[in-house]
């Protein structure tokens, strides 16, 4: 039932409302501290429903504007099922409809949701790729980043010229990104130059050559925030040369080992995607193991969805 419901813009004001709609993602909610981000990234509406908030999403285009990406939703529990959402979702489409240059939606998802809605999505998307999930986690006191048997020297931070040129390579594109596209911390992007001052807003980008400086063989993206007394950290590994994987880690790692001895966290949990063409994960996931850090094989979370729908007439 959404008699009643009121659709609006989200502002600033409104961070403690959208915070009561309830813990989400398994508690892993990264919403609190992203708040005023996405209030500058996407353009977010709230539904109200007798002056309380009881639903969130934001939406942004991106791709020259021509794909309308969501990120973010919620509703609270207690008015799951009743058209919420997708009273937001319309009210989105509407704001949008009138951009001609919107040609795509894309959707990022995983596979607790795909179990739960993945009949529904498949009906109207067409899956673009898949990606593996690892979840990492480990106090404090147990992190132990030793000195490893690896040159993490060769992993270079990378400026917004060396990804238009790693994107204007049609060689670096196959070799590192299946179905051409780059899902930085769930968020989906074509391979275009004009994507990465939106893809580099809160995240590095880190890239290692071949012997010969003639090709980029590795590319990481990492996000680092806090969350309570938890830092975390996201890997997004692309290319399936584990042994090179296995440098970006140990030089993530020795960042994360600063970033400790600075701050207050009492724990650390890391969130590491990569594809699925990866063979012998263990060469880095171990790497983590060394450092006192346990493999989360309870989190149901372990695979990642692109998924994407052509917009053949108005949204």
């Amino acid at each position: 039932m959404t008699d009643g419901l009121v659709i609006r813009r989200a502002t600033l004001e409104d961070y403690q409302g959208v915070m009561d709609i309830g813990k989400i993602y398994y508690g892993r909610d990264y919403l609190p501290v992203m708040y005023k981000k996405y209030l500058k990234w996407f353009n977010c509406h709230i539904a109200e429903k007798n002056g309380e908030i009881v639903g969130f999403n934001g939406a942004r285009l991106v791709d020259c504007g021509m794909t309308l990406c969501r990120s973010a939703a919620r509703v609270k529990e207690v008015y799951q099922g009743q058209g919420v959402l997708a009273a937001i979702v319309k009210d989105i489409y509407d704001f949008y409809k009138d951009k001609d240059s919107v040609k795509y939606e894309a959707i990022a998802t995983d596979n607790v949701n795909m179990e739960a809605n993945g009949d529904k999505i498949k009906q109207r998307f067409t899956q673009i790729l898949q990606r593996v999930f690892v979840e990492i986690l480990g106090e404090v006191t147990d992190f132990k980043p030793n000195t490893m048997e690896s040159d993490e020297t060769q992993v270079q931070e990378l400026t917004p010229e060396d990804l238009k040129e790693i994107f204007q390579s049609k060689d670096s594109c196959s070799r590192l990104f299946p179905g051409e596209r780059i899902i930085p911390n769930w968020h989906p992007y074509r391979l275009l130059p004009e994507n990465i001052p939106l893809m580099m807003e809160g995240s590095k980008f880190w890239g290692t050559k071949c012997s010969d400086q003639s090709k980029y063989t590795t590319l990481t993206v990492t996000e680092v925030y806090n969350l309570g007394e938890r830092l975390v950290l996201k890997i997004c590994v692309y290319g399936n040369d584990v042994i090179d994987i296995k440098r970006h880690v140990v030089k993530h790692i020795q960042n994360l080992k600063r970033l400790v001895e600075i701050g207050t966290c009492s724990s650390i949990m890391i969130h590491l995607s990569h594809s699925l063409d990866c063979q012998d994960t263990k060469t880095f996931l171990s790497v983590f193991e060394k450092c006192g850090l346990k493999i989360n094989s309870d989190f149901p979370v372990n695979m990642m969805f692109l998924f994407e729908r052509e917009i053949k007439n108005k949204l």
